[in-house]
């Protein structure tokens, strides 16, 4: 048995379908009703809300591998520790953790929480499988309003460069791995297949897209009173400008080739993704 949190989530999604072609049929951990009622078509759910630890062993039980995804939160790492726990108590064999590259050099709370949930896993003495990804592909969704309204990218970046990889490859690695044997330890960097810069992403985009995009470095300031304008909590500000330091500090440039390695087949480019951006930004155009 397999079971999966963040089923309903952007990477969850795809794992879900890379599971089914595999027919596999895993345990989905939800928090509500509409959650169960996404994912009933491919797996079956059953609540559990990490918020109430007391929720967490039951759903386990009979569980031979968890795949571990949460959203981003002030409190991340201490709730996946929480699941971790539940982990052992419930008898998992296994793992399967999505972090973040850099950890160990990279600082900034997005880091530093995943890097507790990675400690507290090196001492559950389960076996596991540590995925340290580099930023999603579909993340740039979040570039759209802005790109709509000043025709270009506008971030606190520089010259960074980020080997972005499409969250299709980081499901496909999960669901190679769950499907697998896991004993021990491993860790694996996922990244896509080349570092490329903002500017660069924006001519892709613009190619794309069939209209002009362009990229403006801003000062951090000025990013940070956008964001918060557009309804984003102070903690989330916090973490994301850090992001965007360990970016400029040429932590994001790594070009892994695991993706290869555990799929067979080379990591998806941004060239490739790009197209799925047009039609979200005509209609905020």
């Amino acid at each position: 048995m397999i079971a999966i949190t963040g089923a309903t989530g952007t990477v969850g999604r795809y794992l879900l379908d890379e599971l089914a072609a595999r027919r596999v049929r895993p345990r989905a951990l939800v928090r509500d009703a509409r959650g169960a009622a996404a994912v009933a078509g491919q797996a079956d759910p059953v609540l559990a809300d990490f918020e109430q630890p007391e929720t967490l062993r039951p759903a386990l039980e009979g569980v031979r591998t968890l795949f571990l995804l949460t959203p981003l939160h002030p409190r991340q790492g201490a709730l996946q520790q929480r699941v971790i726990d539940a982990a052992v108590r419930a008898g998992v064999s296994a793992v399967v953790k999505v972090s973040a590259l850099g950890i160990g050099t990279a600082t900034g709370v997005i880091h530093e929480e995943h890097e507790v949930a990675e400690h507290a896993l090196e001492q559950s003495g389960l076996s596991h499988v540590m995925l340290r990804c580099n930023g999603f592909m579909q993340n740039s969704r979040q570039w759209l309003p802005v790109i709509a309204r000043f025709g270009a990218i506008r971030m606190p970046v520089g010259d960074a460069r980020v080997s972005w990889i499409d969250a299709r490859d980081i499901a496909a690695v999960a669901a190679e791995v769950l499907t697998g044997e896991i004993q021990g330890k491993a860790r694996y960097d996922l990244t896509g297949p080349a570092a490329l810069s903002y500017p660069e992403v924006a001519r892709i985009l613009s190619d794309a897209v069939g209209v002009p995009v362009g990229f403006e470095d801003v000062p951090e300031e000025e990013a940070r009173k956008g964001m918060l304008a557009s309804g984003a909590p102070e903690w989330a500000v916090r973490a994301r400008l850090q992001l965007y330091a360990t970016y400029r500090q040429g932590l994001a440039e790594e070009v892994s080739p695991a993706v290869a390695e555990l799929t067979g087949r080379e990591a998806r480019d941004f060239a490739g993704y790009a197209p799925a951006l047009a039609a979200p930004l005509a209609r905020l155009s």
